[in-house]
C-alpha cells in the first residue's frame, strides 16, 4: 500500500523533508522559495544535506533567481549541492528522494514563507508520482542557470 497525506503547516513539511533526506541514499531533488531555504537551514536541512552528500548522495536544487538568492547562496556554506536559480519557478514547492518519496506544494500568491505560513503540501510514497514530480523538476533544472555562473560575475 503506497503511503499519502496532506500537510498542512511548514515546520510539517520541513520534517517531511527532514525524513525524506534521512532515508534517501541515491538522490534528493527540490524546488523551494527563498525564504524556506532560509527556513531549512535554521531548522537543521542545510547539515542534514551536508551529511548525506558526505555519505555519497547527489542534491540537486533550483531557486527562484533574484539578487537575494544570488547573495544568501554566496554567503551560505559550500555543501556540495548543485544549485541553480530559474525566474519560473517562485510558487513551487518540490522535495523528491530515491525518486520514491516526496512533498510538494504549488503555493500561489505566498510571497514570504515563515513558520506559521499556511501550507497545503502533498507527501507520497508514491514511485509513480515521484516520475511525474521528477518530469517536472528535470524540465526546470534544464531551463536554470548554474549558480557558479552567477557567482562567477
Amino acid at each position: 500500500m503506497v503511503s499519502r497525506r496532506v500537510i498542512s503547516s511548514v515546520m510539517d513539511a520541513l520534517a517531511v523533508a527532514s525524513q525524506i533526506l534521512e532515508s534517501a541514499t541515491e538522490e534528493v531533488v527540490w524546488v523551494a522559495p527563498l525564504s524556506l531555504l532560509s527556513l531549512s537551514e535554521r531548522h537543521g536541512l542545510v547539515e542534514q544535506t551536508r551529511a548525506f552528500i558526505r555519505r555519497g548522495g547527489v542534491s540537486r536544487g533550483v531557486v527562484p533567481l533574484s539578487r537575494a538568492s544570488v547573495r544568501e547562496l554566496q554567503a551560505s556554506p559550500a555543501i556540495g549541492a548543485d544549485v541553480r536559480h530559474s525566474d519560473e519557478a517562485h510558487e513551487l514547492l518540490m522535495f523528491v528522494g530515491d525518486r520514491r518519496q516526496s512533498i510538494s506544494a504549488i503555493n500561489v500568491g505566498i510571497d514570504d514563507f515563515t513558520r506559521d505560513t499556511p501550507l497545503i503540501a502533498f507527501w507520497s510514497e508514491d514511485p509513480t508520482y515521484a516520475q511525474y514530480l521528477l518530469a517536472s523538476f528535470e524540465y526546470a533544472w534544464s531551463r536554470a542557470i548554474p549558480a557558479e555562473r552567477l557567482r562567477s560575475r
